[in-house]
This record gives structure tokens, sequence and C-alpha cells, in this order.
């Protein structure tokens, strides 16, 4: 099962967290703040650990895409 979608309906086609309105970015602006999953956890329980895993994992593939698209720019 995929965790992470993107829906027109939903967020504006924005990637969240399926099931929720919980959005990839405010996962990746709290990790950006310095907090943990825990934390993570504290403010959104009904979060489980493996959807803040797949938008961690969904964060970092995202990020190496970028970083190639710009290795690819620079060569």
């Amino acid at each position: 099962m995929n965790e992470i979608i993107k829906d027109r309906k939903i967020l504006g086609g924005k990637p969240h967290i399926q099931g929720t309105r919980m959005s990839v970015d405010v996962i990746g602006s709290f990790i950006n703040s310095g907090y943990g999953i825990k934390e993570i956890k504290e403010s959104y329980p009904h979060l489980s650990n493996a959807q803040i895993s797949a938008a961690l994992s969904y964060i970092e593939k995202r990020a190496l895409v970028e970083r190639d698209k710009i290795g690819e720019k620079n060569t």
C-alpha cells in the first residue's frame, strides 16, 4: 500500500499521507526544525510510525531526485 499520495481534491494535489490531510511538507518542517518522530507523534497522535516513515522516505527520495537534476544541469 502506498502511504503517500497526490490527489488534486486534497490539499491542491500536494503529496500527503493517505487517509489524512497531513502534507508531507508539514512532516518535513518538523524534521527541519530539529524535531523527531516522537515529537511529531505527540503533535499528531493519529499518525502511525509507518506513515511518518513513509513521509520521510518520500522527502528523501524527492531530495535525491532534485539533487540529480541539479547535477545534470552542471555537467
